[in-house]
């Protein structure tokens, strides 16, 4: 079977409009036409685990051009997406399912897609799936369950294991490695020793694949359950240097003695140690890149110690090169990339002024960054736990006393100082309008005294230190 990305449909609550079809209206078209329809994939596992609400994906027998006349007799929203490949959407209780002929694919040496090939059976479909758990398949109609590959036992021992050989598996479609390595970090399993071995022989041919397909599932391991069993299983089976090759220097750059772990070791640690919530996919993947630039900048200093001079600096720039290549949105990486560059900032809780600073520049993800700050002390050799709450606590009273200074701006516009002074534009508004806005968040200067940010603006062009 073709994993592909995830689509935008599948799975998602329509709030469009539009008028979806019933499942029991769904099921009976197909059994007025004689077909078969089976409950395949993740959500028979998850029902195994005991969790609810997954995705109900069917398998049928019948084609894609039937599949979707039905969909259209019954009145469906329909989307054919994934047609070529055998799927149909079709909007079932207010939800994308998806819909998709029995499949027995047949792939080209080094082609990134497969040739796809309908089947007749449930049996021949199931064993073209990528793992033991993901191939078991029950009758929409009966509630019969077909698993031919011992999956309900494998997800009762939380296990990953290929359906078939391994390494046939892989080479069919190298992106099953990535999915497996995050089904371990989504549901907390184990990959068992042959699929393991299957995905070491076959790491290289990630670089196969599109790199839409493996950043997506890069992104869903990262936010899995247990994120650092993934990242471990990515460096275990070479999937690392093919996937995320920027991160492979890490391994083995050893530390000082503030750390208890190498730059691979606890950049893991600090991932797993990123508390849950709203905010995790932007936490984890700056938790991920925070130390970036630790390989590149390592030196011995006097005392024998490694340092690691500025490597928040450079590790900003080496992560906005790295979230720019697996195409990430532009605001998301913005987001990324500030706290890794801002992640060793450390102001006085005592000092207003610093506090209202330090939370100025992170443009309203100071919260984000003490989250960061205290995952990233979870493997330190010291305890710096009473800062943090110190921080915290200075940040919360500052938001909550003196929000209209974290809006300081310059009292200033960029037209409003060319007309002053009669200069053209230049890099000299930037640095202006940066020393003004500096001097309203200090409370030093009125957010509206343009008369007063003209003379100190005409000061600082005078001494030439703008």
């Amino acid at each position: 079977m073709l994993e592909r990305g995830r689509s935008p449909f599948r799975g998602a609550l329509c709030h469009t409009g539009l008028v979806s079809v019933s499942r029991a209206d769904l099921l009976e078209a197909f059994r007025r036409r004689g077909r078969q329809l089976w409950v395949v994939g993740g959500a028979i596992r998850d029902r195994l685990l005991g969790i609810a609400g997954s995705d109900a994906d069917y398998a049928t027998d019948a084609l894609p051009d039937e599949v979707e006349a039905i969909a259209r007799e019954l009145g469906a929203p329909v989307t054919t997406v994934g047609k070529k490949y055998g799927t149909i959407g079709i909007l079932v209780d207010g939800r994308w399912t998806e819909i998709t002929t029995f499949r027995g694919e047949s792939y080209t040496a080094g082609s990134r897609w497969p040739d796809v090939r309908f089947g007749t059976s449930i049996e021949e479909d199931l064993a073209r799936r990528d793992f033991t758990v993901n191939a078991i398949a029950e009758n929409a109609f009966t509630g019969e369950q077909i698993d031919l590959f011992g999956g309900a036992e494998d997800v009762a021992a939380r296990i990953i294991r290929a359906v078939g050989d391994p390494a046939t598996r892989f080479r069919e479609d190298p992106l099953r490695i990535l999915r497996g390595i995050r089904f371990a970090s989504q549901l907390g399993f184990t990959i068992e020793p042959r699929t393991l071995e299957g995905m070491r022989a076959t790491a290289h041919l990630i670089e196969t694949l599109s790199q839409e397909r493996v950043t997506a599932e890069l992104d869903r391991m990262l936010q899995g359950r247990e994120p650092a069993r993934g990242l471990e299983y990515l460096r275990e089976t070479g999937a690392l240097r093919y996937a995320l090759p920027e991160l492979e220097p890490m391994v083995g750059c050893e530390q000082n003695r503030f750390h208890k772990f190498d730059v691979w070791g606890h950049t893991v640690a600090t991932v797993d140690a990123i508390d849950v919530g709203e905010e995790r996919r932007l936490r984890r993947w700056a938790a991920l890149l925070h130390d970036l630039g630790k390989p590149a900048v390592r030196h011995p200093k006097p005392n024998g110690e490694w340092g690691f001079y500025r490597h928040e600096v450079v590790g900003a720039e080496l992560a906005a090169a790295l979230l720019d290549r697996l195409r990430f949105g532009r605001r998301e990486a913005e987001s990324v990339v500030l706290l890794v560059r801002r992640h060793m900032d450390r102001p006085d809780p005592d000092d207003p002024k610093a506090v209202r600073r330090f939370m100025a520049r992170l443009r309203g993800h100071w919260r984000d960054l003490l989250a960061l700050k205290r995952a990233d002390n979870a493997s330190h050799t010291y305890d710096d736990r009473e800062y943090h709450d110190r921080l915290e606590a200075a940040c919360e009273r500052v938001e909550r006393e003196e929000a209209e200074l974290l809006r300081a701006r310059s009292p200033l516009s960029g037209d409003e100082l060319m007309a002053i002074f009669g200069r053209p534009p230049g890099p000299w508004i930037a640095r202006v309008k940066e020393r003004l806005s500096s001097l309203v968040l200090d409370g030093e200067l009125a957010p509206g005294d343009k008369e007063a940010a003209a003379r100190i603006a005409r000061e600082l062009l005078e001494s030439q230190r703008v």
